[in-house]
């Protein structure tokens, strides 16, 4: 979850884009993806770090890179993803399904269905941070139909394999709390936990402290308290960002008020967890 690579990465671009117009065009259209990838990434370790305004000019910059590429893929998991995500977490959901709709478009001429289910799971976390259940409800089944047309035997970018039927349960799950609904919000976040790839550690922590919220909105505090103590443990010992650190504060501000002295020591790690992490 560090971006300790992020001028590593910019530094590369910009020497990319400097030499790009030397090649010629076949060579030119790959390097303009990776430039665009490189910024899209960027964009993200921004984003993870809270610096929202410095990642929308690095989307910007990778859409201007990957329309240069004619990367329709790439345009698509820019737009919903990265972009639609940012702004439903920065508390504009109604221009999160905006986005989300626009790349959908391109996501579907693309003709990969895969990433076309996780734009669409992107318009539904959008519709569900508005209370809009029953939108969220047709996005959702329109993820799944899509991502059950996939083929896993066709090749994707690297960047799409953090987006499979565990991913979709999670984000199902992150829908169900937005839209009042802890018990299936749990169902739905324990699926994605026990398929899950151990190697997307952000996804698999910020679930995890969904539904340790979930189960605290259901007077479940024993359960809370093991949910927060696994989303610590699935951390470990590595770097936090801030946008992840401010997910554990929060958690941390619902289990002060809680009086079941069952999370007391769950409350306890979290609060040394924090001090150490800041």
């Amino acid at each position: 979850m560090a971006a300790a690579q992020l001028e590593e990465v910019l530094a590369y671009a910009d020497a990319a884009q400097k030499a790009v117009s030397r090649t010629d065009r076949a060579c030119r259209m790959r390097v303009q993806r990776l430039i665009a990838e490189a910024h899209q990434l960027s964009g993200w370790m921004l984003f993870d770090r809270g610096s929202v305004s410095l990642a929308e000019k690095a989307f910007a910059t990778a859409r201007q890179s990957a329309e240069q590429a004619d990367a329709l893929d790439l345009l698509a998991f820019i737009g919903g993803p990265n972009s639609a995500f940012m702004s439903i977490w920065s508390g504009d959901p109604a221009g999160g399904a905006e986005r989300a709709y626009g790349a959908l478009a391109w996501a579907r001429r693309s003709g990969n269905r895969r990433l076309a289910a996780f734009v669409s799971t992107m318009a539904a976390r959008a519709h569900a941070r508005m209370g809009e259940a029953e939108l969220c409800t047709q996005m959702l089944v329109q993820a799944e139909a899509e991502l059950s047309r996939h083929h896993k035997d066709e090749p994707d970018p690297v960047w799409l394999e953090v987006f499979d039927e565990a991913a979709l349960a999670g984000h199902r799950g992150s829908c169900l709390l937005d839209l009042g609904q802890p018990g299936q919000a749990v169902d739905s976040l324990r699926e994605q936990a026990s398929v899950s790839a151990p190697i997307f550690v952000r996804n698999r922590t910020i679930w995890l402290l969904e539904q340790g919220e979930a189960q605290l909105r259901m007077g479940q505090f024993e359960a809370a308290a093991t949910s927060v103590e696994q989303a610590i443990n699935a951390v470990g010992s590595g770097a936090i960002t801030p946008r992840v650190l401010r997910m554990f504060r929060s958690i941390g501000l619902k289990l002060n008020g809680c009086p079941d002295p069952a999370v007391t020591t769950t409350n306890a790690r979290l609060a040394r967890f924090i001090a150490a992490c800041a």
